[in-house]
């Protein structure tokens, strides 16, 4: 399907906003029910995981447990010498791989029917009424899917093209000589870790006295 205006209403039983990893979940269990269904993306198919989520964050979590394990291989009766790490060969890996993953979602989505497919962002217009820049969908049924986005604090911005959100790490080229991590979630946390067994200097920024909560207090 594709978003234009004066078309005429796509009538659906559900409609999934949004074309990550829950949406595309989603949509295949509707689809196993027998429902007529409709996905709506407005950005790059692949999913938040693939693309800057769990799977390039577990790569490079790899390499720092490499370079970690090879520092402490004494208690084994090992020495490999001094450990040398190599930022752009580290983030080259990285990207490669995650490229590659992100191959495997864009090609479960191609299989996916045309028909079942609506490029654009969608508003509601109505409680089971979609406009999807233009495109009118009525659905019995809408899943949300969209994902989140970071909050950036407004005393930060000041920082210039020095302040990036925990996505934009997996587009380096090579490693930081250092990096000051706001926050001490879990995804703070993992990203200080990784980086400082990679050899950044890392300092980890938190507030409410506590490290990798799950909930937010607010």
């Amino acid at each position: 399907m594709s978003s234009a205006t004066q078309q005429q209403a796509i009538e659906v039983d559900v409609a999934v906003i949004g074309a990550g990893t829950a949406g595309l979940a989603a949509y295949r269990a509707a689809v196993a029910q027998g429902k007529r269904v409709v996905l709506i993306e407005g950005g790059p198919y692949g999913t938040t995981c693939a693309r800057v989520g769990c799977m390039p964050s577990k790569l490079l979590i790899a390499a720092a447990e490499a370079a970690h394990h090879a520092r402490h291989l004494e208690p084994f009766g090992v020495s490999a010498g001094e450990v040398q790490v190599d930022g752009r060969a580290v983030m080259a890996r990285v990207k490669s791989e995650r490229d590659r993953f992100v191959g495997f979602v864009l090609d479960s989505v191609e299989k996916i029917p045309a028909a079942h497919k609506l490029r654009g962002h969608a508003r509601f217009v109505a409680p089971h009424q979609l406009d999807v820049d233009g495109q009118i969908v009525d659905a019995r049924t809408v899943v949300i899917a969209t994902g989140s986005s970071p909050f950036l604090p407004p005393i930060l911005t000041e920082l210039g093209d020095r302040l990036i959100v925990n996505d934009d790490v997996f587009s380096w080229d090579t490693l930081p000589s250092s990096v000051v991590v706001f926050g001490a979630g879990v995804i703070g946390l993992e990203l200080g870790q990784a980086l400082h067994r990679l050899g950044v200097r890392v300092l980890v920024i938190g507030r409410g006295g506590s490290l990798g909560p799950l909930s937010d207090p607010v």
